[in-house]
């Protein structure tokens, strides 16, 4: 009923996935902090004015 092998290989691809949570969290924040700073940028040249 269960595919052992198929729940046991998806457990190792995330444990090998652990050590480097922190760097793809700092990736993912660094990424989205560039991504909202761009487009607060577009929207002021547009003549929206900044939000403090």
């Amino acid at each position: 009923m269960y595919n052992w092998d198929l729940q046991n290989a998806i457990a190792a691809f995330v444990d090998s996935l652990r050590p480097s949570g922190q760097m793809q969290h700092d990736l993912y924040v660094n990424t989205l902090y560039a991504f909202v700073d761009l487009q607060s940028h577009l929207l002021t040249m547009l003549g929206y004015p900044p939000v403090p």
